[in-house]
């Protein structure tokens, strides 16, 4: 009852609005988006269920950059509703408000806070079926100039999801930093402190909840090379992982030792010969932060991210990413993998923008030998009628490999978004 209530509410204010309404020294604004989709497999898995389903977004938007604090929040609801499977059928809320204070020529100091609340129902390409989960989520950044050439930060982030299938996580990161510019030939002194702790309902292979707390600290040089475009920088620290017994079968409970970081990012194709070439990149080589269940440790990772966009002509964009990660998987598995994306963007005419885009994901899951290939394409049609109206045509293979029988399958998702902002 209380989402029927608060989709009326945001629906009969969005039909009021007509435009954005000043509020105090900011504005509200809404949008309401309808969409029609049809799922050749709705829960992701080998043996595929095909379904039509419709969704119903009202949304209101609130934004102040006026002062020294900026601010912004955002409310909205999905109503879901499938024709066959409607145990599938949900309403989702969405919330989000952020104040954040930007630097300046006043100020030598920069703050952000930030709070978001989600509700979603997605495929899980972990546990191949279709899962809801509610996630709140909590961050707070702050950045001081302490001096001419010293300045330090804080940061903190924590997580809190709930899943109608796996486990629940909690997980908490901190981070202190404090930077010396200039330290000894040129280069940078940083120095880090960090804690961070992770909590699970234990929904896993060994039915075991995860318990660990991390505590790291870490000393490290940095200097801009290739023409002050690219930072590199290499730290040692050492690091010590608490864990319940539970969570291994040999019964480790704690594991210490260094940890040796390399890190490159920054644009790597100089601009004054690739004008048309925006590019980046970051490495680093270190161990999971969060180890999953099972998994004891010591394994070091190279993660990193890598992108390209190329600006071929002047309503045509290539652009190509690639990235290695570790994560966490609903189920308490540590997972690496890694991606690469191909995108081409063509501006049709002034008002309609077509989008085509080709990936790959190779993932592995520690400890188990379960290795998965995912491959998709995606093309996607943007059309404006007008300063109020916009309409999204849009559709995705996906097509998975596996060592796991259940998660081999082939999917195909179209649909049709109209979207109205007031």
């Amino acid at each position: 009852m209380k989402t029927i209530i608060l989709a009326a509410v945001l629906t009969v204010t969005a039909g009021f609005a007509r435009a954005s309404l000043p509020l105090g020294r900011g504005e509200v604004s809404a949008s309401l988006a309808g969409t029609a989709t049809y799922d050749s497999n709705v829960l992701g898995a080998h043996d595929a269920t095909a379904d039509y389903f419709g969704t119903l977004a009202p949304r209101l938007m609130y934004v102040r950059k006026a002062g020294e604090i900026e601010a912004s929040a955002n409310a909205g609801i999905s109503l879901i509703r499938y024709l066959d499977q409607t145990q599938l059928n949900a309403d989702n809320v969405q919330a989000d408000a952020t104040l954040r204070i930007d630097e300046s020529n006043i100020r030598n100091y920069t703050g952000l806070l930030s709070a978001a609340y989600l509700e979603d129902s997605t495929i899980d390409p972990d546990l191949n079926t279709r899962i809801n989960s509610k996630t709140a989520s909590f961050i707070g950044r702050t950045a001081l100039v302490t001096g001419p050439r010293s300045d330090m930060a804080l940061s903190g982030t924590y997580t809190d999801a709930r899943h109608s299938v796996g486990s629940n996580q909690q997980i908490l990161t901190t981070e202190a930093l404090y930077d010396y510019k200039n330290f000894f030939m040129g280069n940078s002194l940083r120095l880090v402190g960090a804690y961070d702790t992770l909590h699970s309902s234990g929904e896993n292979s060994l039915g075991v909840p995860l318990d660990q707390r991390s505590y790291m600290l870490s000393t490290g040089l940095g200097r801009a090379v290739f023409h002050d475009t690219v930072r590199a920088g290499i730290s040692y620290g050492y690091r010590i992982l608490e864990r319940s017994a539970a969570e291994t079968s040999n019964g480790q409970v704690r594991q210490d030792g260094a940890v040796v970081s390399a890190t490159l990012e920054g644009p790597f194709l100089p601009e004054q010969y690739f004008p048309k070439v925006k590019s980046s990149f970051a490495l680093i080589y270190q161990q999971a932060n969060t180890p999953g269940i099972n998994d004891v440790g010591g394994t070091t990772e190279l993660t990193g991210k890598l992108g390209l966009a190329w600006d071929a002509r002047t309503n045509t964009k290539v652009t190509f990413t690639a990235e290695r990660n570790q994560r966490l998987s609903v189920n308490d598995l540590s997972v690496v993998s890694t991606n690469v994306q191909l995108g081409l963007q063509q501006v049709l005419r002034h008002n309609l923008t077509g989008r085509l885009n080709a990936g790959y994901e190779w993932s592995s899951y520690r400890p188990l030998s379960r290795r998965d290939e995912i491959a998709t394409f995606g093309a996607r049609l943007e059309y404006h009628f007008s300063r109020s109206w916009d309409t999204d045509l849009s559709y995705v293979l996906t097509s998975a490999t596996s060592t796991v029988r259940q998660s081999v399958f082939d999917r195909h998702v179209a649909s049709l978004t109209v979207t109205y902002l007031f």
